[in-house]
């Protein structure tokens, strides 16, 4: 799968190889994410299909590094493994929650918000809509969020609605509805929890890529994975089931999941 702007981009470059002329003039430089965390997105989104490398545009030093729980980094794993009854389940046609992860995240949302105080921006990103709604029902628990009788659409609640300058402090929502949005700590929720197998050695690479469609469905999107994980400006939380993000089949299926779980089991990250 190709976003419309990738392959425009593609079209693009092959007739500039024609012809020599130029027609595409891409931003060369990120000004939203602390450097390591932009440097990730830009090996895996930008690099990874042959664009240049993204450079930073501020330094480390003007990003947040004292957010309680993760002093000194800039990226964790918060691990819900899989066990039997507690993958992700689907609703409907085209929806999936997990409720444990969903838990989880309204716990440390919530606690984030105390304990970050008023001038702390939180994002909270999934892939679908039931788990977002489901997340806004355990916020709601704290106080945090609240349901509009007369739409049924959820909404974060009086004081947890704007930090202290004015700037929205919490937004939980699908990956479409943080489209050019950007928060100071975004927990991204990955949902997809299963023991399915790939079968790696199968010879036809179509049984391979619908058993890897099948395990990890969204997860599998670089655009909408390249939006979900490049909203934060210091820290970026995913929490899920480990498992997923590991193993050969999982470098193949899902490259910057597996990334992103090394990059949180290094010097910049925690895995706990």
């Amino acid at each position: 799968f190709r976003s419309l702007f990738e392959r425009l981009w593609l079209q693009l470059k092959d007739r500039e190889a024609i012809d020599g002329f130029p027609r595409v003039v891409m931003l060369d430089t990120q000004f939203r994410m602390h450097p390591i965390l932009g440097d990730f997105v830009s090996k895996q989104f930008y690099e990874s299909i042959g664009l240049a490398r993204l450079k930073p545009g501020r330094l480390d030093s003007e990003f947040k590094s004292d957010i309680p729980g993760y002093q000194g980094k800039v990226c964790a794993w918060l691990d819900v493994p899989y066990r039997t009854g507690s993958g992700d389940k689907k609703i409907g046609t085209n929806s999936r929650v997990r409720d444990e992860e969903a838990r989880k995240i309204a716990d440390e949302a919530f606690r984030l918000l105390k304990e970050c105080g008023p001038d702390t921006s939180i994002g909270i990103i999934t892939f679908y809509s039931a788990q977002r709604d489901l997340i806004f029902e355990y916020l709601e628990h704290f106080g945090v969020a609240e349901k509009i009788h007369e739409s049924g659409s959820w909404r974060v609640s009086g004081k947890w609605s704007q930090t202290s300058s004015g700037e929205e402090r919490l937004r939980v929502g699908t990956v479409d509805g943080f489209q050019g949005k950007e928060f100071d700590v975004v927990l991204l929720s990955a949902v997809r929890a299963n023991d399915m197998r790939i079968p790696m050695s199968d010879p036809d690479p179509n049984v391979i890529e619908k058993a890897a469609n099948r395990k990890y469905g969204h997860l599998r999107l670089a655009n909408r994975m390249n939006v979900a994980m490049s909203r934060q400006r210091s820290l970026l939380v995913t929490v899920g089931d480990s498992q997923m993000a590991q193993g050969a089949a999982a470098a193949i299926a899902v490259p910057a999941l597996v990334g992103f779980f090394g990059l949180c089991g290094g010097e910049h990250g925690i895995v706990r």
